[in-house]
């Protein structure tokens, strides 16, 4: 690992930071995660989209602290009634729903891609692959426990896992073959 890397290679690659373009960047990051939370594929009571595969790529290419500002703002406009959540859903609702956990989660899933990849965990597709798994895993630890309240672990388990069991890895891949070549960019 070099540690003469960029902390957050999209910095380096586009411009020098300053407030203004860092919220540039917490902006473009909210729009691309709303874009990528309507592309849907509307299975109950969980849909499969793109918002976790983004919401790791997020925490890879800016790490810890621009990710953090960047999920805690694209949930913030969506409780205030953006209609950036899946299926153009918002409101304060979506946090007592069944897709809660998994929003929720976002916050620490981005937060350890952003940590990992700060340590050279996002340089090479392997290791970005690793991050991209334990990093949506917690998104999902997180949507499984809070589904599970309401409709039974086992419940759970069959409807807000199994149909992402073999998407999800694709997904998390083709994150993972982007990241590194972001980090390469900027060395």
């Amino acid at each position: 690992m070099n540690l003469s890397l960029s902390k957050q290679p999209l910095r380096s690659v586009f411009w020098s930071m300053s407030s203004m373009r860092e919220a540039g960047l917490v902006m473009l990051g909210i729009v691309l995660l709303a874009l990528a939370s309507q592309l849907v594929i509307p299975l109950k009571p969980v849909p499969l989209t793109f918002q976790s595969a983004m919401v790791v790529a997020i925490g890879m290419l800016y790490g810890t602290r621009l990710s953090l500002f960047t999920i805690m703002g694209y949930l913030f406009i969506g409780s205030l009634g953006v209609p950036v959540f899946s299926g153009l859903s918002s409101g304060v609702g979506t946090f007592f729903g069944p897709t809660a956990g998994y929003l929720i989660g976002f916050i620490p899933a981005t937060l350890l891609a952003g940590f990992l990849a700060e340590r050279g965990w996002a340089q090479n597709i392997f290791s970005a692959f690793v991050t991209a798994c334990l990093s949506v895993s917690i998104i999902f630890l997180s949507g499984l426990t809070v589904l599970s309240h309401i409709i039974g672990w086992h419940q759970a388990i069959m409807l807000g896992l199994m149909p992402f069991i073999f998407t999800e890895p694709l997904k998390l891949l083709a994150v993972s073959l982007v990241t590194p070549r972001c980090w390469k960019k900027s060395a």
